[in-house]
């Protein structure tokens, strides 16, 4: 009997991109969020236990989407990256079980967590997720700017969804401390707007890597409607608004990142973003994009480090 093939299982789970969301979420509640609320005496509605069921709702929603553009992928993924989708190792049939099980998992854990937080609208935030994703990989993908809108918002709402879980505690601090209530408000909001616009950075690259693809299956996204040399002034422009959104506590004076540890980390993301910007105004073939999509998340990865240093 031959054995479960775990790496394609892996792969279609995109198990280190569940790993970087899970510690976004736990960096932006235990070094901002909690931390303000317990300098009030204010006990957060998120107990380590409640944290985690939050985590893996959120972990569920994001492999469905995975899970969902990968069936919708096999062709496009045949021609600009063949062999890479899992779906020819497993069989669709497997990936749609798995498809449903997770679904169906999410969905206990987040009924579970709205009756324990006694937050009945939380429940409609799992199957709207999901639906969105649903619709997102089998129509909206195709639309230019909307399906990258779509996953750049999905993406500031993986630290937005703490916010939404907290808002009466948070509510609470403001009129405790507003200072210290606001200044909490404002560091998440930026880590959202961050996560936007790389997020939008990333997925303009990425579009310019499969452009080849999507032209052959008639996917109208940016590169194809308007163009590379459109397209990579685009991405020049969105890397503009990243450093700005990086450098902006900085000229606001903010007070959390004027200390030296995290100037150097805001110097060596600036440094990075901009060698990545000159690169992609040289870059020609799908492989040189690919390249750079993959140095872009590791990009989104070292901005947590920003979270470090709180």
């Amino acid at each position: 009997m031959s054995s479960f093939p775990t790496v394609p299982v892996l792969r279609l789970f995109r198990v280190p991109n569940l790993v970087v969301v899970a510690l976004t979420q736990y960096l932006v509640y235990y070094r901002i969020i909690w931390p303000a609320l317990a300098s009030e005496g204010i006990e957060g509605l998120l107990s380590p236990w409640k944290f985690f069921e939050l985590c893996t709702v959120t972990l569920l929603i994001t492999a469905s989407g995975y899970l969902v553009n990968d069936l919708q992928d096999v062709k496009t993924d045949e021609i600009n990256r063949p062999g890479t989708n899992p779906i020819e190792v497993l069989g669709r049939d497997t990936v749609l079980w798995l498809y449903a099980t997770t679904l169906l998992g999410g969905f206990l854990v987040s009924l579970l967590l709205a009756f324990r937080l006694n937050e009945k609208a939380l429940l409609v935030i799992f199957p709207l997720a999901v639906g969105i994703l649903s619709v997102y990989s089998t129509g909206i993908k195709r639309i230019p700017v909307l399906g990258n809108l779509l996953v750049a918002f999905y993406c500031a709402g993986v630290p937005g969804i703490l916010v939404l879980a907290e808002r009466s505690n948070l509510r609470a601090l403001l009129l405790v401390n507003p200072e210290r209530g606001m200044d909490t408000l404002r560091i998440c909001l930026l880590f959202m707007v961050f996560a936007f616009v790389a997020t939008l950075l990333r997925e303009l690259v990425k579009d310019l890597e499969d452009l080849r693809g999507d032209e052959a299956v008639g996917r109208r996204t940016i590169p194809v409607m308007w163009g590379v040399p459109t397209s990579v002034k685009l991405a020049i422009v969105l890397g503009g608004m990243v450093i700005f959104a990086i450098l902006s506590p900085l000229f606001l004076g903010w007070p959390a990142f004027m200390a030296p540890p995290m100037v150097g980390c805001i110097s060596v993301l600036l440094l990075g973003l901009v060698y990545i910007l000159f690169r992609l105004q040289r870059a020609r073939t799908p492989r040189e994009y690919r390249r750079l999509s993959t140095e872009l998340k590791f990009f989104l990865l070292a901005g947590l480090g920003l979270l470090v240093f709180f």
